[in-house]
């Protein structure tokens, strides 16, 4: 029984991905202002400075740091003006489109929200976390890369 419980939950699960990758597609605003790939810094190993205008520096971090796959993350962003923020976790190398996740105000300069990676049956596994965040009204796209290993 439980044999063919675990092929018909795979089976859902393949279609239920499957069915998301066609059909959803992020809205980007087009008044973002897209920085490049933040390739100094893994967020899961340190938090993360950005600058994103001369007068304007957040930092990101996902902790607990080196988190494998499968466990929960907080998504910790600091910094003044912000509006709105929200980060998206997707797998790059295996093609594993993640869900938005708002961050939300614990107080009036620190974002936080929870989420997870997703499974990997690969040993190692590059992820690219998307951060959007609006600072003063203007919003922002700031992409950062890290890997985890299954070990």
């Amino acid at each position: 029984m439980s044999k063919w419980l675990t092929v018909s939950v795979s089976i859902i699960s393949a279609a239920a991905v499957g069915y998301f990758n066609f059909f959803y597609q992020p809205q980007r605003d087009l008044n973002s202002v897209q920085l490049p790939l933040q390739q100094d810094c893994r967020v899961n190993e340190q938090a993360c400075q950005v600058q994103l205008t001369p007068e304007q520096t957040i930092t990101l971090s996902i902790t607990p740091f080196n988190a494998k796959p499968m466990t929960p993350l907080s998504v910790n962003l600091n910094g003044t003006k912000i509006d709105n923020a929200s980060v998206t976790i997707n797998g790059v190398n295996m093609t594993m489109p993640g869900f938005p996740t708002t961050l939300d105000a614990v107080d009036k300069n620190t974002y936080q929200a929870e989420t997870a990676l997703a499974i990997c049956i690969l040993g190692e596994m590059l992820w690219q976390a998307d951060l959007t965040v609006t600072v003063a009204g203007q919003p922002y796209l700031v992409p950062f890369q890290f890997t985890t290993t299954t070990h």
